[in-house]
């Protein structure tokens, strides 16, 4: 518990913190991988609960993380390296039983860092966590993913500990943080799991979006869609038609209401809340220029 609350150069909160370890001391890996070692803080944790651990990171890591026992530490492209490694194994036979992706935070880097993993047999039966899903960039490379070529996977939940909107620092008002989960097991069927997705979250957006348009439109225009009188043959023609699209009016602005109260009041909205907030401050900040 001391590792998890003391001030370290581990760069997780300490939900995303107590989510790794309680992930670990359930997985009880023999073999694990960690992509991106930074400052060794997550490492730390993983090589307290794995038999071995491999390490990639582009950088050079600090001396202290040299000593770490069971640790192997891999400098390079980890998208070359990893393959590489992952081939060795497959070779051998050995599986990872867990894995952390924490490197290339560019959305093709993340797409194929997942990838990677993904096509290897050597993930036969493993626990994937991602952290940072919480980021749009992040996000935007994991949606990329094909999950269905996939049979293997069993559960995928990108939502698994939430992100957080930062407060100050050089990331002051972005969202980072928030760890996925993925877990891999090739000899079971894969269970159907209802998850909150960036995709579902975006076309939720999109409905909210034109609701209020489409309500802001009936109540300040509310003449706009309707037909006009002077090309009605007859008053009772008018009245007629005025009738049927004032109906018809009617109907849609009921919809639209249903569409923007299943919207506002669904998980995902309320999960994403975070990212509103910074899309918000980035365009008051662009208004007042």
């Amino acid at each position: 518990m001391k590792e998890l609350l003391t001030t370290s150069p581990w760069q997780m909160t300490l939900g995303e913190r107590a989510a790794l370890e309680g992930v670990l001391s359930q997985t009880k890996p023999s073999l694990s991988v960690e992509i991106g070692t930074a400052e060794g803080g997550s490492l730390r944790r993983i090589a307290a609960h794995s038999t071995q651990v491999h390490s990639f990171d582009l950088v050079k890591p600090a001396e202290e993380i040299l000593s770490l026992p069971g640790v192997r530490l891999h400098t390079g492209d980890s998208h070359v390296l990893l393959g590489e490694f992952l081939e060795e194994l497959e070779r051998d036979h050995v599986n990872v039983d867990f894995a952390l992706v924490d490197g290339d935070h560019t959305a093709e880097g993340v797409r194929r860092d997942i990838e990677a993993l993904l096509s290897s047999p050597a993930i036969g039966r493993c626990v994937i966590l991602i952290h940072d899903t919480g980021n749009e960039i992040v996000r935007e490379g994991l949606e990329q993913v094909d999950y269905g070529k996939h049979p293997k996977i069993v559960r995928r939940d990108l939502d698994f500990v939430a992100g957080h909107l930062s407060e100050r620092g050089a990331f002051a008002n972005q969202l980072w943080g928030g760890l996925g989960l993925v877990v891999v097991d090739n000899h079971h069927d894969p269970v159907p799991v209802d998850v909150s997705s960036a995709s579902e979250f975006y076309r939720s957006f999109e409905l909210l979006s034109l609701a209020r348009e489409r309500l802001l439109d009936g109540a300040v225009h509310p003449e706009a869609r309707r037909p006009s009188a002077s090309d009605a043959n007859t008053a009772s023609d008018n009245v007629l038609v005025a009738t049927e699209q004032q109906q018809a009016d009617a109907d849609e602005l009921r919809r639209t209401r249903e569409t923007l109260h299943s919207v506002t009041s669904s998980a995902s909205w309320r999960l994403t809340e975070p990212l509103r907030t910074v899309k918000r401050a980035v365009n008051r900040r662009r208004v007042g220029r």
